[in-house]
């Protein structure tokens, strides 16, 4: 069975990344955390999960090329034959990790990544973005419609290296060609999906205004419906410096949100 390794970046993430590392630590041989700078609880949060399979380190602030080359130093420690991206604001449901784990043991040499779509959630975790079900992916086949990202890739892709600065970063082969842009030709796509926040608060911490929140977004968003499976890790018992999940958004977000929807929804057809 093909192992895996979970790289992990981040940086006032203390809302959801202790849902974020213990969602997918059962299905991993080693997870690389790194800290940049964290000012929250983050790391105190991160220390909670007992784990030796979880290798954190605190590397201070860095700069966009600096968080590349953060990449590059957990790929090159990387030792298993796969090694799957999860940010401190993604939470996979048990469901799509199965799948996952069992796309990349079935995987030809050929097959050189996964590629997973997300839910975007908007508001809170009842709601997600409208882009998760229109949006497609530009290396997608056609049918493959949602909000998706190359997230787990083959550790001995010939050449296999990360370039450019964040956030427009990407993983090439030795060709220099981004391994995304061979589509279906090189990339598996999985049916289930995980959990994205990243258009909800991260961190309670609000005096760095240059990483945190930096998507946030205010959009009624699609509710999910009654008979959606919200991942097993939300009902977990936490510590209690972890949030709850199950918030839901006030009078006054849901009418914030409702005033810019309707106002942005006005501007589309204006510039139609």
């Amino acid at each position: 069975m093909a192992n895996l390794t979970i790289h992990t970046i981040v940086k006032n993430e203390e809302k959801w990344i202790w849902y974020a590392l213990m969602a997918v630590k059962g299905f991993a041989d080693q997870i690389l955390v790194f800290d940049t700078g964290s000012n929250d609880k983050t790391p105190e949060i991160i220390r909670t999960i007992k784990d030796k399979k979880i290798i954190f380190e605190e590397k201070g602030s860095v700069s966009a090329g600096d968080l590349v080359k953060l990449r590059q130093e957990q790929l090159e420690r990387t030792k298993t034959d796969w090694f799957l991206l999860v940010d401190g604001d993604e939470i996979w449901p048990k469901r799509t990790m199965v799948e996952l784990k069992e796309a990349i043991k079935k995987a030809s040499t050929g097959k050189w990544g996964v590629v997973v779509r997300a839910w975007n959630l908007v508001d809170d975790v009842y709601h997600y973005h409208p882009e998760s079900d229109y949006y497609h992916w530009p290396f997608a086949p056609k049918n493959y419609s949602g909000w998706a990202n190359l997230r787990a890739l083959r550790h001995d892709i010939p050449g296999l290296k990360i370039t450019g600065k964040y956030p427009l970063e990407a993983y090439c082969d030795k060709t220099g060609t981004p391994i995304q842009n061979y589509g279906r030709e090189r990339l598996a796509f999985l049916k289930n999906r995980y959990l994205h926040t990243t258009y909800l608060p991260r961190s309670n911490f609000f005096n760095d205004s240059k990483t945190l929140n930096r998507k946030f977004k205010f959009e009624i968003g699609k509710k999910f419906p009654k008979t959606f499976s919200f991942p097993e890790v939300f009902y977990l018992k936490r510590p209690s410096i972890v949030n709850s999940p199950w918030k839901r958004r006030s009078f006054f977000t849901f009418g914030i949100s409702t005033l810019l929807t309707l106002l942005k929804g006005a501007k589309r057809k204006v510039l139609q």
